[in-house]
Formats: structure tokens, C-alpha cells, sequence
């Protein structure tokens, strides 16, 4: 598992930290059941300084119209 940290670009703050068995990749769109909510994925980095598996995403928050609309 990845901990992974997503944070807002528009806000600069985190929105949640999460444990997830696969990194995404840039203009992926992800998907939170618990408030439902949707991000667009625009950057992912690997923090080497510590030993884990740990990443910042950087997501911007997107509605669920605009989510059906990109399919």
C-alpha cells in the first residue's frame, strides 16, 4: 500500500490522506465515496526522504457533470 496525500491545487490545502494499492497517473479522475466527490489528477510526487511509499497528488476538485461529460 501507498499513503498518499492529496492536495487541492486551488486551495493548497490536503484534502485527505488516503491508502491506496496504485498510484494515478496525471488526468486520472478519482473518486471519494465518503463525502462523494471527484478530483482530476494533475501531478504526482514521491517523497524519497522517508523510507515508506509515500506521495503527494495533487488533485483539482471537479463535479460529477464534468466527470460524465470526459467519458
Amino acid at each position: 500500500m501507498y499513503k498518499a496525500n492529496l492536495k487541492n491545487i486551488l486551495t493548497r490545502k490536503e484534502e485527505r490522506t488516503l491508502d491506496l494499492s496504485l498510484i494515478p497517473h496525471v488526468g486520472d479522475t478519482l473518486q471519494l465515496r465518503e463525502p462523494d466527490k471527484f478530483f482530476l489528477v494533475h501531478g504526482v510526487t514521491h517523497i524519497i526522504e522517508s523510507e515508506s511509499s509515500e506521495f503527494d497528488i495533487f488533485v483539482e476538485p471537479i463535479d460529477r457533470t464534468y466527470w460524465m461529460n470526459e467519458i
